[in-house]
Order: C-alpha cells, then sequence, then structure tokens
C-alpha cells in the first residue's frame, strides 16, 4: 500500500518540478585556445513519451557564446550538443545547464547539468605576456629623387599608350577605307577560262589531249565552286552521283557527264576527236554553265 500511496504522489505532482539528480556534461576539447569551438555534450535520459522543449539554442551559458546547438537521439536517451567559444582567458565556467522536459499529457519536468570548469589558453606566447601598443602607420621617406623618377616612368607609359592607340586608330581607318573584295560568281570565272582556251590553239596544233584535259579542269572547278562539291580527285561517276541531288532535271547533269565522259575518253582511252568535236565540246560546256549559273547572276561569254 505505501507504495502505491507513493506512486499516487508522484502522479499528482505539480507539472514543473526541479530535478535532484545532475547530469555530467562531457567536453571536447578539455582545454580550448581564446576563440576556439568547445563542444559541450550533455547525455539526457528520456522515456519513450517525453522530448526536450528547452532551452535548446537559447540556453544562457555565460561567459561562453553558443554559436551552435544540435540534438542526437538514441535508445532511451537524447545527446544535447553545443558548440561554445569564449574570448577571456584563464579559467572559465560553464554554469548550469536547465534543460526542461515535456511528456505527451503536457507535463513539464526539469533536470540540470552540473557546472564545469574550463581552461582558455591565450594565443599570445609567455615572452609575450605584454603585449607592445598599437601604434600609428610607419611613414616611409622616399630618397632623393624617387619622385622624378617615378614621374619619368609615368610618363613613359602615358607616351607608350598614346603611341599604341594612335596606331590602333591609324589601322583601323586604313582598313575600312579598303575596298571590299568581290567575290566572282563562279559562271563567270568558267566562262572567262573557256573562252581563252578556245583561243589557246592547243586543237590548232594537235594537241588534243591537253586541250580536253584542261576542259575537264574548268568544267570540275566550275562545279566544285558552284555547288561545293568535292570533283578534282573524284571519279566522273562518283561526281555526277553528287550532283544529282543539285538538279531538279536530270538533263543538266546528263550533259555534265556527256561532256566529262568525253574528256576521259581522250585522256585515258587514247580517243582522238578531230577538230570540229573538240569546239562542240567546248561549245556545248559554256552553254551548260550558262544554263546553270546562280540565280541573279547574267552569265556572259
Amino acid at each position: 500500500m505505501a507504495e502505491i500511496a507513493a506512486l499516487l504522489i508522484l502522479l499528482c505532482a505539480p507539472t514543473s518540478r526541479v530535478g535532484t539528480a545532475d547530469l555530467t556534461p562531457q567536453l571536447s576539447p578539455a582545454t580550448v585556445t581564446v576563440g576556439d569551438p568547445l563542444t559541450y555534450a550533455v547525455d539526457v535520459p528520456l522515456a519513450p513519451d517525453e522530448s526536450i522543449a528547452g532551452p535548446r539554442d537559447q540556453a544562457d551559458l555565460s561567459p561562453w557564446e553558443v554559436r551552435g546547438y544540435r540534438e542526437q537521439p538514441g535508445s532511451g536517451v537524447v545527446r544535447i550538443l553545443y558548440t561554445l567559444t569564449a574570448f577571456v582567458t584563464g579559467e572559465q565556467t560553464i554554469p548550469s545547464l536547465e534543460i526542461r522536459i515535456t511528456d505527451a499529457r503536457g507535463k513539464t519536468r526539469v533536470v540540470r547539468a552540473a557546472p564545469v570548469k574550463v581552461a582558455v589558453a591565450s594565443v599570445l606566447k609567455k615572452e609575450d605576456k605584454n603585449p607592445a601598443d598599437i601604434v600609428g602607420p610607419l611613414t616611409i621617406r622616399e630618397k632623393p629623387g624617387a619622385i622624378a623618377v617615378r614621374a619619368l616612368i609615368i610618363g613613359l607609359a602615358l607616351l607608350a599608350l598614346g603611341a599604341a592607340t594612335w596606331f590602333l586608330l591609324r589601322r583601323r581607318r586604313r582598313r575600312a577605307a579598303e575596298k571590299p573584295k568581290v567575290v566572282e560568281p563562279p559562271d563567270v570565272t568558267a566562262l572567262r577560262a573557256l573562252s581563252r582556251l578556245k583561243t589557246a590553239g592547243l586543237v590548232e596544233r594537235g594537241k588534243i589531249k591537253a586541250f580536253y584535259t584542261e576542259l575537264s579542269e574548268i568544267l570540275r572547278e566550275y562545279l566544285a565552286a558552284r555547288y561545293g562539291v568535292r570533283t578534282l580527285e573524284e571519279t566522273t561517276s562518283r561526281i555526277v552521283a553528287a550532283l544529282r541531288r543539285h538538279w531538279q532535271a536530270a538533263s543538266d547533269a546528263a550533259r555534265f557527264e556527256n561532256l566529262l565522259r568525253e574528256a576521259d575518253l581522250v585522256k585515258f582511252a587514247k580517243a582522238r576527236p578531230d577538230e570540229v568535236a573538240c569546239f562542240t565540246a567546248l561549245d556545248a560546256a559554256a552553254a551548260l554553265v550558262r544554263d546553270t549559273a546562280p540565280p541573279g547572276f547574267t552569265a556572259e561569254g
């Protein structure tokens, strides 16, 4: 019966009471240097329905400053950790910490962590117990002539900067005055080359192979410039296959193919067309260049 009566008295106690058992804090490190952080840890036993209500990060632990607070839950216990810093040397006391605990029914109890002393060391060495007074800025006396030398250096630098600026502006004006390079349309270039070939006299001197070689080169260069495909090192079949994608009418591709294959027969199969056939091929090449000239240009020749 006495045990039941004691239990009833405990349950009917006031909602806020101070526990009689003190908690023992743990410090890391045991001693610190002024301004360095110190970890202050307390293990608080809790019932399953209890939690810590305060003071959490609002604790007053003067002369120590609270720089951080966190909790680490465990089995039947919660470890609370404070990060503290002191800015006064010597033996400094961390005062008693009262921790409020509440249960699910709203009842509150208080446990107390015992005060603990910590040695706070100075950053000064033993021989530096009396540091020197703070003095004003040191006046640096310049050597005679230093001002003149500095002025000369600054003057030379400004002169170099001015010369560089003048050179860049002059160069920019010269470029602006230059006329932009006019790119000649590929059909104009090709027709001029065909005109020179017609009056070169190769056919009249019997140099048929040289004539068709030059004719083939003119057509290949025109096709490369006009359609952006590789032609100078490709076979006729590959050139024609690539060029068929650039014409809606297959007849234009066939006309180029006929001229290139005629030139191949002369260069590689030792065919020898007569003078009329040579100039007919030349006229056909000129007509084909005019027919496939880029839009917006008028090919002449």
